[in-house]
């Protein structure tokens, strides 16, 4: 299946409330797709596509984590222009993101609901394998995980592997903000609603240590998933997690 990976919006006149989604790190707003229905009816949606992502290698190499940062803030802001209320939902790099707006605009946003927070990564075999198959768009061979990884993967493959050589600046910027964040996981005011993957490769569980320090923090175990890839029935608790959450903000 091919997917265009592109922003998706839902403006509601006169609406007080409203919900960002920002995806990861080569990820896509359409790992959101089965999230949007569950949105009150009533609620503005904006589900951006960062920066340097939905295009080529070389788009995604001379982005930059300062312009992602920016991006967010400014989706924020124009959010807040005619809503009062601004939920954010993120996935890995864009659970940091979040916790970065909750901290700067605790006026403005007014929950996080966050997947695969990564404070603390590991790189296993199979990660780094996987990593390469999804870039080289190689033959998912009825590998779930793997499927769900080349689907949310939004950078054109490229083949020419010295490319990927300025994927490097890109992935310390990241390690430094994973390591920034920790220490101000803390200061989080807002209610926050946190699902780790049990069968996550990339994400390490020592992540979780840091999160369980702030008490506002409800975290929770997804048992049969991987980073990027949902069982059906995890898909299900998640989803009704998310509505649920949703409603108590209301």
């Amino acid at each position: 299946m091919t997917i265009k990976h592109a922003e998706y919006r839902r403006c509601i006149p006169g609406s007080s409330q409203a919900i960002l989604f920002v995806h990861g790190i080569c990820g896509s707003p359409d790992h959101f797709r089965d999230f949007y229905e569950q949105v009150p009816a009533g609620w503005s949606i904006r589900s951006i596509l960062i920066e340097g992502h939905g295009g080529t290698t070389r788009q995604f190499s001379q982005s930059s984590m300062a312009w992602w940062k920016e991006q967010v803030s400014q989706a924020v802001d124009d959010l807040a222009t005619c809503h009062s209320s601004i939920l954010i939902t993120g996935h890995s790099m864009g659970t940091l993101l979040a916790i970065e707006q909750a901290l700067r605009a605790p006026d403005r946003v007014k929950g996080l609901f966050l997947l695969a927070v990564p404070l603390k990564a590991r790189m296993t075999r199979a990660a780094a394998l996987q990593s390469v198959r999804v870039a080289l768009d190689l033959n998912a061979r009825g590998d779930p995980a793997l499927e769900a990884a080349k689907t949310m993967y939004s950078i054109q493959p490229d083949r020419r592997v010295w490319r990927y050589l300025g994927y490097i600046p890109r992935y310390l910027e990241l390690l430094e903000v994973m390591r920034e964040t920790i220490h101000v996981i803390p200061k989080l005011q807002v209610p926050t609603r946190v699902f780790m993957s049990r069968g996550d490769k990339i994400v390490s569980p020592r992540s979780v240590a840091y999160l369980s320090s702030n008490p506002l923090i409800d975290l929770e175990w997804l048992e049969h998933s991987d980073h990027k890839y949902y069982s059906q029935e995890d898909k299900e608790v998640l989803l009704g997690e998310f509505a649920r959450f949703c409603r108590g903000l209301l």
